[in-house]
């Protein structure tokens, strides 16, 4: 990202504490079960159509494997994990394999989704896989080398892994064909205390539902509708005068490289060790990525837009606001005519307005700037205020003088584009920029990334209001940046559900989301860490804020936000060498567990979190918010009963650890319904 867009944000502090309960636990021995693997093949590019079920090694290798160009191997490995109770504690998962020869290869573990067996995989029928959850360098002839999967379990159940190489000669495993030599799944865990005794100073709110196991995936939609509300068709959303946008950041689109996912380049910036170990001390570049999908080939880049603005339009978005330049040296940047096309190929009446990036010098010129926004010149996906101008939204235009602007404007005009200024500010929360009054249409800021501060979006809106300008209020889930070392308290779900509000409570014309895709730090967009979570809350707020009515809500659906430790718990300082990832300003650090529920009539909600449980009794339909401390050596159970029975479950995917090897600060989330989604 370029350096303009990590500019502090404006500070201040405003400290947010909530009480806690809890329950103390007996102390208990770590149990350890080991599972043999069920299955274990290797397959290779060199020969895609080869099954090698019989061998009694697995072989790991690069592309360019024993001289052979496009020769890559991986192996595949399952298991079937059984005995684990649903409330142990401090769970991990360790995949063990035995190398038949020293190398220094470098390899990574990941999930492996979709069918395959030992008899019939090929490199041609092989399953996707996953982002890698471990990896490591170096394998010594006849010893155990391990790699940490801990954060794919998701309790008793079958478990798929696949190995892949990155770097060195080609690694050689036994199979399970090789008597007590073949792979095999290590997990320990710390059962609950038999008899939980009261904390002195707290106690749960309640026993321990019963009912059925958690499932590890959403239920099933019983209409196939995705959202627990009836949306209203995209037609009917857009004929509101409300509008909202999210900022599309081109550095991050659905693929960067057409690449199998687990070897993109999302992969890579995901790894400790990827980008060359450029981000090795922080433990990677980011902590999340888009939903993958298998390699397209062809247009490619449009078919990936595509997919994006489905999703957007099935979160009920009118747009995206796209920061466009074209770069001579970053192919990412030069897709806009792409994204143009897919938008009319899809839905014309899904809009693309343009944050033009510009030269900061003073008295820069202009030609460039021009030339970019012309490539948009006429076309039917290009977004118009109500009276035909074209507005021109881009980030920190500050650094530019008013005039500088004007004078950009009226060149345009002169080859044949109307335009006005919309400018996103570093951040304007009502106060100041008086001299910006009389050129532009409307205000907008980057905004800030904590609850408490989304008040500044009620005052922005009122003061644009005075001014007579519209206001384009900002909404953002949260801020996290590993590479800076910094992040922004949310809490959980609350800062994007409030900015709606404040939006909404200062007479905001417009919602610009910030960001659909900017993965190194505010992203709401379809991801691998939260699914469609985020999205179906902001279809919610979206209807509501253009209808002026909160949706009634037809399906039950329980959604979940939480991180996968603690702010402040103990990380290893001689991996991530930058030291602690830190809140620089703004709300307090928070660690809770929180619920969003979508009821279609009354019931009770709980957290379930080990032996310590939370209960909600919500006395009408619609949406509630229900949160609860977070339980390090737990994974978190959402349930709602009526009548005492158990109506649904969700269980979360992200187990929550007492230690970590790298800080991971970002929101988990998941939940919902499982239905046919545009990715």
């Amino acid at each position: 990202m370029p350096s303009h867009r990590r500019a502090a944000l404006a500070a201040f502090v405003a400290v947010a504490c909530a009480a806690t309960t809890g329950v103390a636990t007996a102390s208990v021995a770590p149990v350890n079960i080991t599972a043999p693997a069920t299955g274990d093949v290797f397959i290779s590019q060199a020969a895609p159509a080869t099954v090698y079920g019989d061998a009694e090694w697995m072989s790991v290798c690069v592309k360019t494997c024993n001289g052979k160009t496009d020769g890559e191997r991986r192996a595949l490995t399952a298991f079937k994990v059984s005995g684990i109770p649903e409330n142990a504690r401090n769970v991990t998962m360790t995949l063990q394999v035995r190398a038949t020869r020293t190398t220094n290869t470098t390899v990574s573990a990941h999930r492996v989704t979709g069918d395959w067996a030992e008899t019939r995989t090929t490199w041609d029928t092989r399953p996707t896989f996953g982002p890698a959850l471990a990896t490591r360098t170096g394998f010594t002839a006849g010893q155990v080398a391990t790699l940490d999967v801990s954060k794919a379990f998701t309790g008793n159940g079958a478990y798929s892994f696949g190995l892949t190489a990155s770097a060195g000669p080609v690694a050689v495993l036994y199979s399970s064909r090789t008597t007590g030599k073949g792979p095999t799944l290590k997990i320990t865990y710390t059962p609950a205390a038999a008899t939980p005794s009261p904390s002195p100073t707290s106690s749960p709110t309640s026993s321990p539902p019963t009912g059925s196991p958690a499932p590890t995936t959403p239920p099933t939609s019983p209409d196939g509708v995705c959202l627990p509300f009836d949306k209203p068709a995209a037609s009917a959303l857009r004929s509101y005068d409300r509008k909202v946008f999210a900022f599309y950041f081109p550095p991050y689109p659905l693929s960067i490289d057409d690449k199998d996912p687990s070897k993109d380049q999302y992969a890579s910036w995901l790894n400790p060790l990827g980008s060359n170990g450029m981000y090795a001390a922080q433990g990677g570049h980011s902590r999340d990525r888009p939903l993958t999908r298998p390699v397209r080939g062809g247009d490619w880049r449009t078919a990936d837009f595509e997919v994006e603005v489905r999703q957007a339009i099935a979160a009920g978005l009118d747009g995206f606001v796209y920061e466009h330049h074209t770069s001579a040296s970053d192919q990412r940047f030069n897709q806009f005519p792409k994204l143009l096309a897919a938008a009319r190929n899809v839905d014309p009446g899904f809009r693309i307005m343009l944050s033009p990036d510009f030269p900061t010098a003073k008295d820069a010129p202009h030609d460039k700037v021009i030339a970019d926004i012309l490539m948009a010149k006429g076309h039917p996906s290009l977004y118009h205020l109500p009276d035909g101008t074209i507005p021109l939204a881009p980030f920190y235009p500050e650094r530019q003088p008013p005039a500088w602007w004007d004078e950009l404007r009226a060149k345009l005009a002169g080859k044949g584009m109307k335009t006005v200024l919309v400018p996103i500010f570093l951040d304007w929360q009502g106060t100041g920029k008086t001299e910006w009054n009389d050129h532009v249409a409307g205000y907008s800021s980057w905004g800030v990334r904590w609850q408490s501060s989304t008040e500044g979006y009620k005052r922005a809106g009122l003061e644009a209001a005075e001014r007579g300008r519209f206001y384009m209020a900002p909404a953002s889930l949260e801020d996290v940046r590993p590479r800076d070392k910094r992040y922004w308290e949310p809490s959980n779900s609350g800062t994007l559900r409030q900015s709606f509000v404040k939006a909404d409570e200062g007479g905001a014309a417009m919602i610009s989301l910030m960001t659909w895709n900017d993965y190194a730090e505010s992203w709401v967009a379809p991801s691998v860490e939260r699914g469609y979570a985020p999205m179906d809350l902001i279809a919610y707020y979206t209807t509501w804020f253009k209808t002026g009515k909160w949706p009634a809500v037809k399906r039950d659906a329980l959604y979940y936000f939480h991180r996968s430790h603690h702010t402040d718990a103990p990380f290893d300082k001689t991996k991530q060498t930058i030291g602690p990832i830190t809140v620089p300003y703004g709300d307090a650090p928070r660690n809770e567990v929180e619920l969003v529920a979508f009821l279609k009539e009354p019931g009770v909600v709980s957290i379930r979190q080990g032996s310590d449980v939370r209960t909600k009794e919500v006395t009408s339909a619609g949406m509630v918010s229900f949160k609860a401390p977070l339980k390090p050596g737990t994974t978190p159970v959402f349930e709602l009963k009526r009548g005492g029975r158990l109506v649904q479950t969700v269980k979360s995917h992200t187990p929550i650890k007492e230690s970590v090897v790298y800080q991971d600060l970002i929101n988990h989330a998941g939940g919902g319904l499982s239905c046919e989604r545009p990715l």
